[in-house]
Parts: C-alpha cells; sequence; structure tokens
C-alpha cells in the first residue's frame, strides 16, 4: 500500500541500498525492500569497491572483468532474494565510498539511502570510524541507518518520531507523517527536556502538544490524525529515546541530523557519537535520520514559533 500524496508529504520510492556486503551491511536490505515496495518504488543494490583495492585493468582483461561483474550482479540479486515483486538495480563501481554513493544518490534521484552500521563505540569508533555515521552526515536526503541490535522484523507499526523543535528536527517530521500513512501506523511525537535545558519543564508537555498539533492539522489526512500522539521524556536525550523505543514496541525512529561536509564529516565519524549516533548503535530497531543543509532551510515552513 502506497502513502496518499499530499502536497508537503514527501514519497520514499527510490531507495539506495548500500552494501559492502558484509553480514552487518546486509542486515539494512529487507528494510530498504519494503520501504521501496509500500511507494511502489525501485530499489537500487549499490556495492562500490573503494580505490585502494580497484586496479585499472586493459584490452582483453577489461572483457572478462566485464564479465565477472555481470556474475557479481547476478549473485547479489540472487544471495539478497526478496525482489521478484521490486523494480531493482545493481550499481557497481570504484573509487571513494562516500562519495561514490553521493554520485549515484543523485544521478539516480534517490529518495533514502539504507545502510548497515557496525555501531562501534569508544576506542574502535575512533581508530576505525563509523563509514554509516559518515554517508549520514553528508547526505543531501534522508538515510535509514540499521545498527546491529535490530531485528529482522520490518513491518513498521509503531514509528516514533523525535523532536527538540530545531529546525532539523521540524525538517523530519514530514517523513514521519509520510512513512506512518504508507504503513498504517501510529505516530508517537516525542520531546525530551533535557537536564541543565534552559526550557521550563512545565512547559514542555504545552509546547511538544502545541508543535506536534501545528503540523499534524496541516499536513496530514483523517486517518492518520487519530493514530498520532505526543509525549514529553524528562533526563538524557539519548536514554530516553532508547527508552520510550523499547518500552513503546516502537518499529522505527525518525529524527533531525544537520549535515556535514568533507573533512569535517569525516572528522565526527571517528569522534564520540551524536546522538543520533548513539541512538543508532544501541536501537532494536532502524533509525532514519532527515538531514538540513543550514539552518535558513525549512526554517519558514517547518520551524515552532515558540521562543
Amino acid at each position: 500500500m502506497s502513502a496518499r500524496a499530499l502536497p508537503s508529504i514527501p514519497a520514499l520510492p527510490n531507495v539506495l541500498f548500500a552494501t559492502d556486503l558484509s553480514p552487518g551491511s546486509l542486515l539494512a536490505f529487507p528494510f530498504a525492500a519494503s520501504i521501496a515496495h509500500h511507494y511502489h518504488g525501485k530499489i537500487f543494490l549499490a556495492h562500490i569497491t573503494s580505490s585502494e583495492d580497484y586496479a585499472p585493468v586493459q584490452g582483453t582483461a577489461r572483457t572478462t572483468l566485464n564479465r565477472l561483474q555481470m556474475g557479481v550482479e547476478e549473485g547479489i540479486v540472487a544471495a539478497l532474494g526478496g525482489l521478484q515483486d521490486i523494480p531493482h538495480e545493481v550499481l557497481l563501481d570504484h573509487g571513494d565510498v562516500r562519495s561514490s554513493l553521493m554520485t549515484v544518490a543523485d544521478r539516480c534521484r534517490i529518495d533514502l539511502i539504507a545502510i548497515g552500521t557496525h555501531g562501534w563505540r569508544g576506542i574502535k569508533k575512533l581508530l576505525r570510524g563509523s563509514t554509516a555515521e559518515e554517508i549520514a552526515c553528508m547526505a543531501a536526503r534522508p538515510v535509514m541507518t540499521v545498527g546491529p541490535h535490530v531485528s529482522s522484523e520490518c513491518d513498521f507499526r509503531h514509528i516514533l518520531y523525535e523532536t527538540d523543535f530545531s529546525p532539523e528536527s521540524a525538517r523530519a517530521m514530514p517523513f514521519a507523517f509520510s512513512l506512518a500513512e504508507a504503513y498504517h501506523a501510529s505516530l508517537l511525537c516525542l520531546h525530551v527536556n533535557e537536564l541543565g535545558s534552559k526550557e521550563p519543564p512545565v512547559l514542555a508537555g504545552q509546547k511538544t502538544q502545541e508543535f506536534f498539533n501545528k503540523h499534524v492539522c496541516r499536513d496530514t489526512c483523517g486517518d492518520l490524525v487519530e493514530k498520532c500522539s505526543a509525549t514529553v521524556e524528562f533526563g538524557s536525550r539519548t536514554e530516553c529515546i532508547l527508552n520510550v523505543a523499547n518500552g513503546r514496541s516502537i518499529d522505527l525512529i525518525v529524527m533531525g541530523l544537520h549535515a556535514s561536509r568533507g573533512i569535517k564529516a569525516r572528522v565526527s565519524a571517528h569522534l564520540p557519537g551524536s546522538t543520533a549516533y548513539d541512538v543508532t548503535a544501541e536501537a532494536r530497531c532502524p533509525v532514519i535520520t532527515v538531514p538540513i543543509a543550514s539552518k535558513t532551510e525549512f526554517l519558514d515552513e517547518y520551524s515552532p514559533e515558540f521562543d
């Protein structure tokens, strides 16, 4: 079933599943295929060989390589399965993995990138970095990241949308609405009043409900309104998001993310994780992050009217 077309509700028909063929990266495939199916779209299966592992070849060797590539394409489709009813295309390339994926996403007009992550923390993340986090930071489109604790269940019946009232989180809300409609899921809006926040706790609940109601009435249809609710938690943002997700049997988390570019994205991939990364690393369900390129993007349309 597909989401009904509403003026401000985005669709996600073109899904890019990026894999290095490791078990961790393959975890994201069922969820990518499910979203492409629900939007009656197409899934692009991308495998990028890094420049370090690729040796240019010429002449007859090139013909042999092309034949091998055809075999790899057939092998990927056969290994993944579940593609009988979904239009799909295998994309094989070489070069810098991050920039190559961004190029593919632009060329194929991708609506959502799906990737798996090891969810490394501490010294291991510092040394190895997180390709998934770097891609999420660099992308100009939503990214669904599937962490190591996620089960294979990919029916999104209960969706959690987390907001801090920033332009980043407001940008993510229409995507949460879209997915809730596509899957006929319930949608819970969560706002965390963090310890040490300048926001008076007594106002947190009222602001959350007003913010949520404003967008629900404007951006959704009657059927979804009945399945929407809002709640406020107090404490650590990461812990609250995870506790609510586990306690409410959430199947998908949607949240905003401020996009980074170039060296800034690469550095952040090695540093202690952002809230979005920490949630992804520990969550039992996939996490979709929606970037915003600048603080003015979508500000007039989506940002809250509260001081």
